[in-house]
């Protein structure tokens, strides 16, 4: 396996450890997804302390530190219109609907960084978001339509392809890979700001968080040294590879988070037991052999 894969496919991992705790964290102690959305922002503010002690400010333009405060700003924000999109859709739904990550990566990756994929790359893209929008998909009900949902998912994608090809162009202007990334955290930090510039938003933000019991932090803060860690591998994946295969990679996410529940429901009774039907089953077995053979093909 190469430098690029392994690091692709750790982000979703990690990733896939957060999404299992900010599930517990949901529905049992931080009922507000606006609220969990500022704490996520919030929680970078210690790690960019830590990348500047350790590594230094760096400056290279003032265009350049816009663009990356940018490309965090556009990770993060878009979180609450995913938020609103779960509160009016069927998870399932939106969870397919992420699918458009890697499709408009694709697209703004080769009109301003004229990225391209090789004919066995393309390939597996292919295959790699069939399994990954095979293995998004659970129990959808009712047939598909043009929901409130939709067109804010559609928004949210955009935002967060935007911000991959904006960090995998102007990375290269920062002498290391750590500064640049801590200063893209530092745009996403920027997010916990806006949402508190109000008064009214911030006393009902912080309301979330006056009496969580040590258990919540416990949760809390591990969601969030995972989260950092899935940000900083498929940023470091970003600058190995192409924009386009490092965000079709993180289709496999769902099956991670599968596993990671599986694991850990039994020794933390917050995290809900998955009860997986056949079809459950035969769904993620299909997602699993498409995002195998897109894997394999990117090897060859």
């Amino acid at each position: 396996m190469n430098t690029w894969l392994f690091f692709a496919l750790l982000a979703p991992l990690l990733w896939g450890l957060t999404n299992v705790m900010d599930g517990a964290l949901r529905r049992h102690f931080v009922k507000n997804d606006i609220a969990l959305t500022w704490m996520m922002a919030f929680l970078r503010l210690p790690f960019v302390i830590a990348f500047f002690l350790a590594f230094g400010i760096e400056i290279p333009s003032t265009s350049v530190i816009l663009f990356m405060f940018l490309a965090g700003l556009l990770w993060t924000f878009p979180f609450i219109f995913y938020y609103k999109a779960i509160e009016s859709e069927d998870p399932s739904r939106v969870a397919l609907l992420m699918q458009l990550v890697p499709l408009f990566t694709l697209l703004i990756a080769f009109f301003t960084i004229h990225e391209t994929l090789t004919a066995n790359q393309g390939i597996a893209f292919i295959f790699l978001i069939i399994g990954g929008a095979i293995a998004a998909t659970k129990r959808l009900k009712g047939a598909w339509h043009l929901s409130k949902a939709f067109f804010l998912m559609v928004l949210a994608t955009f935002l967060w392809a935007n911000s991959d090809v904006l960090f995998k162009k102007f990375e290269t202007d920062f002498s290391s890979f750590l500064t640049a990334f801590a200063i893209y955290f530092l745009g996403s930090f920027l997010v916990s700001v806006i949402m508190m510039s109000h008064p009214h938003g911030r006393k009902k933000i912080l309301k979330h968080f006056a009496k969580l019991p040590v258990r919540a932090w416990l949760m809390i803060i591990s969601a969030a040294v995972a989260g950092v860690g899935g940000s900083m591998t498929f940023a470091y994946a970003l600058t190995l590879g192409k924009a386009s295969l490092t965000s079709v990679i993180i289709g496999i996410q769902p099956l991670f988070v599968l596993g990671i529940g599986l694991l850990l429901a039994p020794f933390i009774r917050e995290i809900r037991r998955e009860d997986l039907s056949r079809k459950d089953l035969l769904l993620k077995s299909v997602s699993f052999f498409f995002i195998l053979i897109g894997l394999i093909l990117l090897q060859v």
